[in-house]
């Protein structure tokens, strides 16, 4: 694909100045690999001195920076323009994704299947499962009965997502995820486990993305709910009766016990834990590797283990660091007290 820089500019809301108007872009790249035919971005100062060296053919930034002297798109937002970007060259497969179903893809005869969506190969599609129009259901997918997929929902290839789950608009669920399974749940008769069925179900609402690996449990009677533009990470875990409110955001290999709630708005850093039945508050940010033991209200900060306050775990972790200089310290003094003592 190629683009005149001018028109870029406009698919993106960005400014730019008339002289590099009739630039032409080919491609996208970072500040220190994009070439005389790509775009980049520049969002955070510590990166300014690749920016000034970049052989880029343009860059977006959030400001005219002299020093830089290629062509520049300006934007309140750099990133987002950048992701604005990257999409328009993002390729297009829709020449290998036709609105069919693959000869050895098995479609239950009572589901109901909107006639301009894709099923791959070796898909399985069960029983009185709906799956809405400009879908695409890669190979290896396996939908099993009474689900409901909405329009324009995309499932990557070997996905599993079980009976009775219910997925909006706009979706998408990347490969070797699993949605709907059974939640860890178990009486004990004697010294064993006697498994609780779980009735409840799955509700993704529109907007989610759920990452690769990642497995979303089934309620154990009311549901599991991951609520409207939710974004969650490769190899994550979320267990039975976990509700997670709009437009949270949640990294790779955190794990959330059954009958957590989180709230909108809340981001969670890789490798986070919560244990089972608290709350955390809309507009939270819950650091990386942060084990949390207990609720926290809305626009918390927190890290560590066990999880508090954000900037006290920081004073803490700096007070620890300087101990080694601290002990060599008091040791010199109490030499010198004894030499003072002594005379």
């Amino acid at each position: 694909m190629t683009i005149q820089l001018s028109d870029l500019a406009k698919q993106v809301d960005a400014t730019l100045s008339e002289e590099w108007d009739k630039v032409l872009i080919e491609g996208v790249g970072t500040l220190s690999s994009a070439t005389g035919k790509q775009i980049t971005f520049l969002s955070s100062p510590k990166y300014l001195e690749q920016a000034k060296n970049s052989k880029a053919a343009a860059i977006i930034l959030s400001q005219d920076i002299p020093e830089i002297t290629v062509a520049k798109l300006i934007t309140d937002n750099p990133y987002l323009c950048w992701a604005k970007t990257a999409a328009l060259f993002a390729p297009d497969r829709s020449e290998y994704l036709p609105d069919a179903s693959h000869p050895s893809a098995i479609v239950h005869p009572a589901a109901v299947i909107a006639s301009n969506i894709h099923i791959g190969p070796n898909a399985c599609i069960g029983a009185n499962t709906r799956i809405g129009s400009s879908s695409i259901i890669h190979a290896g997918v396996v939908i099993e009965e009474n689900c409901n997929i909405g329009d324009n929902v995309e499932i990557h290839p070997n996905a599993v997502i079980h009976c009775g789950t219910i997925i909006g608009n706009n979706c998408v669920i990347w490969s070797n995820a699993v949605i709907g399974g059974y939640g860890f749940g178990n009486a004990k008769a004697g010294a064993k486990f006697v498994r609780i069925p779980q009735l409840g179900h799955v509700i993704l609402e529109d907007d989610v993305d759920i990452g690769a690996c990642t497995t979303v449990d089934r309620g154990t009677i009311e549901n599991t709910i991951i609520r409207r533009g939710t974004k969650i990470d490769n190899q994550v875990m979320i267990a039975h009766n976990v509700e997670i409110g709009e437009d949270t955001g949640i990294a790779a290999q955190t794990g959330i016990s059954g009958s957590t709630k989180i709230g909108d708005r809340v981001l969670i850093a890789g490798q986070a834990g919560f244990v089972g039945h608290i709350e955390i508050g809309s507009q939270s940010f819950v650091g990386a590797k942060a084990g949390i033991s207990k609720s926290f209200p809305p626009g918390s900060k927190i890290t560590g283990y066990p999880a508090r306050n954000l900037m006290d775990v920081r004073r803490s972790d700096t007070a620890v660091a300087n101990l080694p200089a601290l002990l060599k310290r008091v040791r010199e003094l109490e030499k010198q007290i004894k030499a003072i003592a002594g005379k």
